[in-house]
């Protein structure tokens, strides 16, 4: 993304949509990611609703819409922005306290 290579991203293109589709196929019903691998080295407590793991996917599609612009694709783009907006709704819906103002 800092370097403007283009020619790289879409060398690798095809692999990094292929698994940011693989990911989002974990988003369930309730619009967040269910983490169903809990083998993870660096932290604890892996798996299920957890907001961490949903706030990377969030940047990855929040990135990867702004990669998919790059690459043309403007639907893509469009779809992927959506859905981290959705996420990012249910992650604080279903992760967060109500707050009073």
């Amino acid at each position: 993304m800092f370097t403007d290579d283009r020619e790289f991203l879409a060398g690798v293109w095809g692999n990094y949509t292929l698994g940011v589709e693989y990911m989002i196929n974990k988003i369930d019903s309730t619009g967040m990611l269910f983490v169903t691998g809990t083998d993870d080295w660096g932290r604890l407590s892996q798996g299920g609703y957890n907001t961490e793991a949903n706030m990377l996917m969030y940047r990855v599609l929040v990135t990867g819409s702004l990669l998919s612009k790059w690459m043309g694709d403007i639907t893509l783009s469009i779809e992927w922005a959506d859905l981290a907006a959705r996420l990012k709704d249910a992650t604080f819906r279903m992760t967060f306290d109500a707050v009073e103002r």
